[in-house]
């Protein structure tokens, strides 16, 4: 059985706004954009990705992000990322 990817994104996002609050601009980008160009989805628990170059670190920092949407900004091939669900430390 082949998996499709677009499914299994789908229902990984619906998921996580089930249990997470976006903020009404990071839910408009969502909206429009097309599941079908997610090529990849990054969710974590613990550390989280910088916001500017996208990069996984493990440690807790002064603010991480815990959600990291990659997609096909173009039909060249271009890849965009998406950071989102901001965690600051107090």
């Amino acid at each position: 059985m082949k998996t499709q990817p677009k499914g299994h994104f789908s229902h990984s996002l619906n998921q996580l706004l089930k249990r997470y609050t976006l903020s009404e601009q990071d839910l408009q980008t969502l909206n429009a954009m097309d599941e079908n160009k997610i090529v990849s989805l990054a969710y974590t628990d613990y550390g989280g990705f910088d916001e500017k170059t996208g990069n996984y670190y493990a440690e807790e920092r002064d603010i991480n992000y815990k959600l990291k949407v990659d997609y096909l900004k173009d039909e060249v091939g271009g890849v965009e990322t998406l950071i989102m669900l901001p965690v600051t430390m107090s």
